[in-house]
């Protein structure tokens, strides 16, 4: 009975902080667990009769389901764009995943965009990054400069899950796994070594006494297709042996993690988040009995498996059963981060996910009815064609190519699979519905960049004044670059000059070693004088907005 009326305090607490009342002074630690290419039938709670997940599965039982959850896109990087900037991936031009670019600051989440991580860094949360960014790979768009105090991961799409470093054969050029800013060694199996670093995180954020906000990407199971040989069920046919194995081994780091917060006591203070970033790939995943797969606006590639919990405060072994998306999440975290009204993010169009889910102690939700009238998906190509999704309570319509291929609605109710288009049956409903998503996607904008990286306008050279290359401590060395663009915009210069075991970082930030001076560090010509003898690497950096040049030199500075 005292426990029962101690939890309706705190979570009357809690309401009123939420709205003009006074906030409650705990914030809950959040975990939110996104994979990559899970299938909606991929979990044992999701009806899978090969996949054993009893971890993950608790996770579910612990707390709430959705079962018409939707991931923003139907691939990976507009996926995860909209879910970190709490709007739709085409408001703000994220319709391709990032190609590989250093120079161009337009390929990546937009910069102008607050995202989730630096909302709750306003909050006063630790916040980590461990596994898949694909959100950029300028010096701008790394993780720890868009609002995570750490990271641990890649950059890219994809990664080699036993490897440090992968080259790409394309760009003949290799990718890295990252700590902060530096290139680490010595990978095992990513998913084992991402539950590893996540749950150092927790612990730093408790030595600190702060709370924290980790983003746990598990890249598994998006391929390649690399399973642990002790993770392998052999009684699982050839081609879902491995995509079935990778599941595993998140299952075993989910284990690990809520061992870990009940070992230290932050079980009850931890709410967690788990889902996936887009329907299941075509190359093992199940998604029955959702039609299609990845890359599909079928609801194979948009719906998705997703939990939360909190244990203590949502009750368990809930069911919701409306439409819901992952642009909530942001607007759900902002609230229980209690950010001050007037320093909340404006551009999220999600909903508060926590008044419809049933507390401990409560006998209904403090909100019973559907978090939206309805949710969509989709927006123009790089060809000005327009496709989507309208999904309105039981109904959806399909977008396939508006204008020129007629859309399709169906029920999905009694349609899960898609299977029979009903535009004919209500053509009054589809022309609704038609001018309603049209409606919604007027305010959808071309793609920001495109699938292919652009080539990078700036030219830039940079040498030493007289060729020399060498000079001793005390006396100074000059350099002088000379960078234009070929679009005609002026150029601004940044200098850097660091040891070269500090090139990984100076990739990503700007590095200058500690004691040395200069004339200037933003004019074409540096005059550098070094107080200590040893190898140095000086480097020049032009810029415009959009793009980034740099060059390097390195010189010797001898104490003869």
């Amino acid at each position: 009975m005292k426990r029962t009326f101690w939890i309706w305090l705190v979570l009357f607490g809690w309401f009123t902080a939420l709205g003009p009342g006074e906030a409650f002074e705990g914030k809950p630690n959040v975990i939110l667990i996104v994979l990559d290419d899970l299938g909606y039938h991929d979990l044992g709670i999701q009806g899978s009769e090969d996949v054993k997940s009893p971890n993950i599965d608790k996770l579910a039982t612990d707390g709430v389901r959705f079962t018409d959850g939707y991931a923003p896109h139907h691939f990976c990087g507009p996926s995860r764009s909209g879910l970190f900037s709490g709007t739709y991936p085409f408001r703000i031009g994220a319709a391709f995943n990032a190609p590989k670019d250093y120079w161009d600051k337009t390929v990546g989440l937009p910069l102008d965009v607050e995202i989730l991580p630096q909302t709750m860094k306003k909050a006063g949360y630790r916040t980590y990054c461990v596994g898949k960014w694909h959100l950029g790979h300028t010096a701008d768009h790394h993780p720890k400069n868009r609002g995570f105090d750490g990271f641990f991961g890649f950059l890219g799409g994809s990664w080699n899950y036993t490897l440090s470093e992968i080259y790409d054969e394309e760009l003949d050029d290799f990718d890295y796994m990252y700590r902060g800013f530096q290139r680490v060694e010595g990978i095992t199996y990513a998913t084992d070594d991402f539950t590893d670093a996540a749950i150092s995180y927790i612990s730093k954020s408790r030595r600190l006494e702060e709370p924290f906000f980790l983003y746990l990407a598990y890249n598994a199971p998006h391929a390649p297709f690399t399973a642990k040989i002790s993770d392998l069920d052999l009684s699982i046919p050839e081609d879902r042996i491995q995509h079935v194995g990778m599941i595993t081994a998140v299952d075993r780091g989910v284990r690990r993690i809520r061992a870990y917060l009940e070992q230290i006591g932050l079980t009850e203070e931890t709410l967690i988040i788990f889902s996936n970033d887009n329907g299941g790939h075509a190359d093992g995943a199940n998604n029955e009995p959702l039609k299609s797969f990845k890359s599909s606006y079928r609801d194979g590639g948009l719906r998705v498996p997703w939990f939360l919990t909190w244990p203590g405060v949502i009750d368990r072994e809930q069911t919701f059963s409306c439409a819901v998306t992952h642009l909530d999440i942001y607007p759900t975290l902002q609230n229980l981060a209690q950010v001050p009204l007037d320093d909340r993010n404006p551009a999220l169009v999600g909903v508060d996910l926590m008044p419809f889910i049933k507390k401990v102690g409560e006998d209904d939700p403090v909100n019973s009815g559907h978090p939206h009238s309805f949710i969509a998906f989709g927006g123009p190509d790089d060809e000005g064609i327009s496709r989507g999704v309208l999904r309105e309570g039981p109904w959806k319509l399909l977008v396939s190519r508006d204008g020129v291929t007629p859309p399709k609605l169906y029920n999905l109710v009694a349609d899960i699979g898609e299977k029979t288009n009903l535009a004919g049956v209500y053509p009054i409903k589809t022309a609704r519905m038609l001018n309603d998503w049209r409606e919604w996607n007027r305010d959808n904008i071309p793609p920001v960049y495109a699938r292919e990286r652009a080539p990078n306008p700036l030219r830039l050279e940079l040498s030493v004044v007289e060729n020399k290359l060498t000079t001793t401590p005390g006396f100074p060395i000059s350099f002088q670059a000379t960078g234009s663009s070929t679009e005609g915009e002026s150029v601004d210069y940044y200098w850097e000059t660091f040891v070269p075991s500090r090139i990984y970082a100076a990739n990503f930030r700007d590095v200058w070693t500690k004691g040395v001076t200069s004339t200037g560090r933003r004019q074409s010509s540096i005059a550098i004088t070094y107080p200590f003898a040893g190898d140095y690497i000086v480097r020049v950096n032009i810029e415009t907005e959009r793009w980034v040049l740099w060059k390097d030199v390195q010189i010797e500075v001898t104490s003869d």
